[in-house]
């Protein structure tokens, strides 16, 4: 089997890829952030940390391989501007799905397991229910198995996902690591923001 951490660029979208070596599960660890996602058949942890986010964790029993997404929104205001799609649910899954097919494995035979979608900002938009309401609805429409969910609420949540074997574990963060956390989202949003403004050309 090839080694997909020394050769990650068919399986993966790292806006800044991250990966240590991971002393409690003794392996190699790699930490995802929003628009990002990773698969692989290797014996490796997939880490994020979600707010009103949501991570979908992919696997294929049937090939072995596994992968795992992080995305914002659930849907792109413009669906013709292709250039904000890194951060939009839609795209999210389609991405890891395709990947994962090309690996060999069919719809019939992914199983999902799901985290995210908190209530972060009480008395504001509900960004995270609007996440859980999108992958529930492409879940069904797509006739997918959901295995399990860790949804909802009002805390941030740390996802740690084997995708050799399928395994995903979740902690709910303390909230006096929320506002960090909400902070970085945020952040994150308007950098993108403005990146993608930059990079935005009108076609005549």
């Amino acid at each position: 089997m090839v080694d997909r951490l020394a050769a990650p660029g068919d399986f993966c979208n790292f806006t800044a890829q991250q990966s240590y070596w991971n002393d409690k599960w003794q392996c190699h660890a790699l930490k995802i952030k929003p628009g990002e996602f990773y698969v692989s058949n290797q014996d490796i942890v997939i880490t994020t940390v979600l707010g009103s986010c949501i991570a979908a964790c992919v696997y294929d029993q049937s090939t072995g391989f596994g992968g795992m997404n992080h995305f914002m929104l659930p849907h792109m205001a413009d669906q013709d501007n292709q250039v904000r799609c890194l951060r939009y649910g839609i795209f999210a899954m389609e991405q890891l799905i395709n990947q994962l097919m090309k690996q060999g494995s069919s719809c019939a035979n992914l199983q999902l397991k799901i985290a995210g979608g908190g209530n972060m900002l009480a008395g504001t938009l509900d960004i995270g229910q609007q996440n859980i309401d999108f992958i529930e609805t492409f879940i069904t429409d797509e006739n997918l198995h959901l295995v399990s969910s860790d949804t909802g609420g009002n805390q941030a949540r740390r996802v740690a996902f084997f995708p050799a074997s399928g395994r995903m574990l979740v902690n709910k963060i303390s909230h006096r690591q929320d506002q960090r956390l909400i902070k970085e989202e945020s952040d994150y949003r308007n950098e993108t923001d403005h990146q993608l403004d930059a990079q935005e050309v009108e076609l005549f």
